[in-house]
């Protein structure tokens, strides 16, 4: 069946949607589009922005309009053949009908296999979707840090999950968020710089210095002398070098007791100070001098090298240590001095060899760290690769439990798919078989005589003796002869050609144009098939019609569906009349197709609509925000003449006389029409009125009725309260 036909850039169509029943009974005016639906039904390839769904692609479609006519019957000697079962195939008609039996079960199955499937798809709808949103969380979380690894799946949910699944088996080293953020942070960073290498501190000559004996070492005079042991008994020898600094500006006065100090003293004295003295006193100032400058040197460097521009480390860690260098120094510079003054004191020095010992610990750190810059930067490409591994591998890592279940999940319901279409393949091949097995018998047993004296009969039966059906020369063809032999040469008038080419459909409905294929399903839809008939041929048409209708409800000939459009309101009447049975199918639906501003809309009634062309009239003008404004003068004045002439009585002329101004205006020229002689209400002349002039119209068409003593019926029908 048809479930839904799209109607979109056609004709008078824009984004139009019809859902057909199974048995549709459709009803609109000349132009309002009911023959484009049934060309986009036989041909929807030619309409590209028009739709048509169905429940089963293999149905066949057989539709009669003009275009059917044209393309397989003329009045010549070439008129396709029409293949049915002889009426002597009865072991093989029932034979076609187990088979066609087996193919409905397998049908069926199949349905129940594809609803089934539905729900297990869904299922993984449903687990796709709840996997994308627990992974698209994960992105949201690291994609500030991760940025460059997820490039290429920030903008889709689908992909980044899939990225994850395939990630799953990632073996890069495992590191932690921070270390990959560090190593993101290098890797990825735009400006990447190579870095001079920087050295440790070589401090073993501070060492040295530190733990030189000159500082341990007391340094006194020449102990031996009288003078020299008596200093050394009052540990003096400090005080009296200072002292003797003194005298020489105190011209050999004691610059305490200011008495003369005899030479021979002096002499004593010096001589404690001896040489010896002399030499050690002169090492501490060596020792002074090589500390400065060595420890200047190193605060130097430091200072150098916290200068340098080295963003990879943090050379701020420096200034505490060159810092506590400096103070210590100060302190060291402070007990120097000391020894200088006092050369016999022991001193001990504030150990910088321990801070540069941190220092060069630091350093080291600072050169691993400048040695990966530089490997980086000679295998970037690599390196980048292998973090976006290893940020992927923590990825996975983080969400492994959640990656696993949906694995299990989505392997179970993918294996239940697999094997239901595993049983929808095997039972596809099985109806190929069958309907194979149909094909064959009914190739043994299809011919196109059946049709043919079908065709004929019906002919003779309803007087068209003048013409008939006959073989043609070439097998599986018919040709159209008069009674003499001779061939009819486009002499049929129209109503025969029309009546002969639809018994021609009717016959292909129950067959096939092809020796095989005539048991399949149909879709039937018929357009308009009574144009230029007769009453009495439209009766029989009607009667035709009616029982492919019967055929769809029982479920005979193959008839799924059928769409029946018509303009004709009697033989709208006719095919939808139900006699005694009064109670209406579920599955049959009504549709009026109306056409209001050159555009078609279609309306669906579950009740039939249209009951009489009078009552249709009335229906066109009842909602004032749908009348066409083409039609709606022709309307109102051809409610007038049928009620006023044929039922209630028209005094024109009183009529006329009970208005004034400009209302009289117009009600002479509605009734006017009538005086002009028509008298058929499917006269087609059409005004346009714009519309405040509608207003106006309608105004005087109600106040007709009421001025003649017809209001009551005008109400009745416009299906107002009174």
């Amino acid at each position: 069946m048809i479930s839904k036909i799209l109607l979109d850039n056609v004709a008078t169509y824009k984004e139009v949607n019809f859902n057909p029943s199974k048995v549709n009974y459709i009803y609109g005016g000349n132009g309002t589009g009911k023959t484009t639906i049934s060309k986009v039904i036989a041909n929807e390839n030619i309409y590209p922005y028009c739709e048509i769904e169905k429940d089963d692609t293999e149905i066949d479609i057989c539709v009669y309009n003009r275009d059917f006519l044209k393309k397989n019957f003329s009045q010549s000697n070439s008129v396709k053949g029409i293949f049915t079962l002889g009426k002597n195939s009865k072991d093989a008609q029932e034979f076609i009908e187990m088979k066609k039996d087996e193919l409905e079960k397998l049908k069926e199955k199949n349905n129940k296999f594809e609803n089934s499937k539905e729900i297990l798809e869904e299922e993984i709808t449903k687990e796709n979707q709840d996997f994308e949103n627990k992974m698209w969380e994960i992105k949201k979380e690291y994609e500030s840090e991760f940025r460059e690894a997820f490039e290429g799946y920030m903008s889709s949910k689908k992909k980044f999950s899939e990225k994850c699944l395939g990630e799953f088996n990632n073996s890069s080293e495992l590191l932690r968020f921070q270390d990959l953020v560090e190593r993101k942070n290098l890797v990825f960073k735009k400006d990447v710089i190579k870095y001079e290498q920087i050295s440790i501190i070589n401090f073993e000559k501070l060492r040295e210095l530190e733990q030189s004996e000159i500082l341990s070492t007391p340094i006194i005079g020449k102990e031996n002398s009288q003078f020299g042991m008596l200093i050394k008994k009052l540990k003096n020898s400090d005080w009296v070098n200072k002292g003797r600094e003194y005298l020489k500006n105190s011209e050999s006065q004691c610059p305490f007791c200011q008495q003369p100090i005899n030479r021979d003293i002096i002499r004593k004295i010096e001589e404690f100070f001896d040489d010896s003295y002399k030499e050690q006193f002169g090492l501490i100032n060596d020792f002074k001098e090589e500390y400065c400058t060595l420890i200047k040197t190193l605060i130097n460097n430091l200072k150098e090298l916290r200068t340098q521009d080295i963003e990879i480390i943090d050379l701020s860690i420096l200034d505490e240590k060159i810092k506590i260098i400096e103070e210590k120094n100060k302190v060291n510079l402070m007990k120097i001095n000391e020894k200088i003054d006092t050369p016999s004191n022991i001193i001990k020095l504030e150990k910088i060899t321990d801070v540069i010992q941190e220092i060069n610990t630091i350093i080291t750190d600072f050169q691993k760290m400048i040695e990966k810059n530089n490997n980086l930067i000679e295998n970037i490409k690599s390196e980048k690769n292998k973090l976006i591994n290893q940020i992927w591998r923590f990825i996975v890592e983080r969400n492994k439990n959640d990656i696993k279940r949906y694995k299990s999940s989505i392997s179970g319901y993918k294996k239940g798919v697999k094997n239901i279409n595993n049983k929808i393949k095997n039972n596809l091949e099985d109806s190929k078989a069958i309907d194979k097995e149909i094909k064959l018998k009914e190739a043994e047993i299809t011919n196109t005589e059946h049709t043919k004296n079908e065709i004929n009969k019906i002919l003779k039966i309803f007087g068209f003796v003048g013409f008939k059906i006959e073989n043609a020369e070439k097998e599986g063809k018919y040709k159209i002869i008069r009674n003499d032999g001779s061939p009819v040469e486009e002499t049929l008038s129209e109503g025969e050609y029309n009546f002969i080419t639809f018994l021609y459909f009717y016959q292909m409905i129950k067959g096939s144009t092809d020796p095989t294929g005539i048991t399949r399903d149909k879709v039937i839809v018929i357009d308009d098939p009574v144009s230029s008939l007769d009453s009495n041929i439209l009766f029989i048409v009607s009667s035709l019609v009616k029982n492919i209708v019967n055929d769809c409800n029982n479920g005979k000939n193959g008839i799924k569906q059928v769409l029946l459009f018509t303009h004709n309101v009697y033989f709208y009447k006719e095919v939808t009349f139900r006699g005694s049975n009064k109670e209406l199918k579920k599955h049959e639906k009504f549709w009026i197709i109306k056409k209001i501003d050159e555009l078609s809309k279609i309306e669906k009634h579950d009740e039939n609509p249209i009951q009489t062309t009078y009552e249709m009239l009335w229906e066109e003008i009842r909602d004032k925000e749908r009348i066409n404004k083409v039609s709606v003068f022709n309307t109102l004045r051809r409610i007038l003449e049928y009620y006023f002439n044929i039922i209630g009585g028209l005094d024109y002329e009183k009529c006329i006389h009970s208005f004034e101004g400009e209302d009289k205006l117009v009600c002479k020229a509605l009734i006017s029409w009538i005086n002009d002689g028509s008298h058929f209400v499917n006269d087609d002349t059409m005004i346009y009125l714009d519309p405040e002039s509608i207003e106006k119209y309608l105004k005087v068409f109600k106040m007709i009725f009421d001025n003649m003593g017809h209001i009551s019926h005008y109400y009745m029908m416009m299906k107002i309260d009174y």
